[in-house]
């Protein structure tokens, strides 16, 4: 039997409580708004002004007190509601308790999901609420996790400080200058937690073994990978949009791709 030592089974530990956080606790209803309505036979016309005035951009629509579907302020028409309103579609659908994250790459394939509280609908998520704190903190702890991660994995495979050989003269003065500095105000430290994201990339891009336990194809793809990741740090880190050069699509192929090399990472052993 392998006996795990207590340090690395309490560093496991760490890790999967962190993500437990972020994939179980917090949930779609942290950035749901609530589905104001209109009756089926309400006259177009006048919703679609009511919309405009309140800038709405969809509504659902009640029958007999039962919301049955919704509007999109833009397709109505002359006539009732009932000639404009759509009927919800199941992938539109998602549980109150859906986490967070899978709300994330849900939105890979459509632009608004409806939140069921038992067997009532009674909350909308579009696009515009992806930019809310939650998801935030959300985007922001994945990439948090993923830099314990290689912290862990480089003090593993490089012992004494052997990772050197992978970065330049300037980045390793950069970390003994920061350490030091640390040192002085006595935090009980070591030299490579004075690496930064882009130290921390370019040493395991450099080790051939690691790369490939990443699923990483090759260095340039892996330099492009971190070059978005860290913009998107930046991003949130300036509370600025999420998505300032990308579009959404590209920003949930990003998160995707990190959800992947964090599940290669739990697997990597010393």
């Amino acid at each position: 039997m392998t006996v795990i030592p207590v340090q690395q089974r309490d560093n496991v530990s760490s890790y999967q409580n962190l993500r437990s956080l972020y994939e179980q606790n917090i949930t779609v209803n942290s950035i749901a708004e609530h589905l104001d309505t209109c009756k089926l036979h309400d006259d177009a016309n006048a919703i679609k002004q009511m919309m405009v005035t309140k800038d709405f951009d969809i509504l659902g629509v009640e029958e007999n007190g039962i919301v049955i579907g919704y509007v999109v302020r833009e397709e109505l028409r002359e006539g009732t509601c009932k000639e404009s309103y759509r009927r919800f579609s199941p992938t539109e659908l998602v549980s109150e308790s859906t986490s967070l994250l899978q709300t994330l790459f849900i939105f890979k394939e459509i632009e608004r999901i409806f939140i069921l509280e038992g067997n009532r609908i009674t909350k909308v998520v579009t696009l515009a609420d992806l930019q809310k704190q939650p998801i935030r903190m959300l985007l922001f702890g994945l990439i948090s996790l993923l830099e314990m991660h290689l912290y862990r994995i480089i003090n593993d495979y490089f012992p004494n400080d052997t990772w050197k050989h992978h970065l330049n003269s300037n980045r390793i003065k950069f970390a003994e200058d920061l350490y030091a500095l640390r040192k002085s105000k006595n935090e009980a430290i070591q030299l490579s937690d004075c690496l930064q994201i882009c130290d921390k990339r370019d040493i395991v891009l450099n080790e051939d073994s690691l790369r490939e336990q990443l699923g990483i194809e090759n260095k340039t793809k892996g330099k492009q990978f971190f070059k978005k990741l860290e913009e998107l740090r930046n991003n949130l880190a300036h509370s600025q949009d999420i998505n300032t050069e990308n579009s959404w699509n590209e920003t949930f192929s990003l998160i995707e791709q990190t959800e992947n090399i964090l599940e290669k990472c739990e697997k990597i052993k010393k």
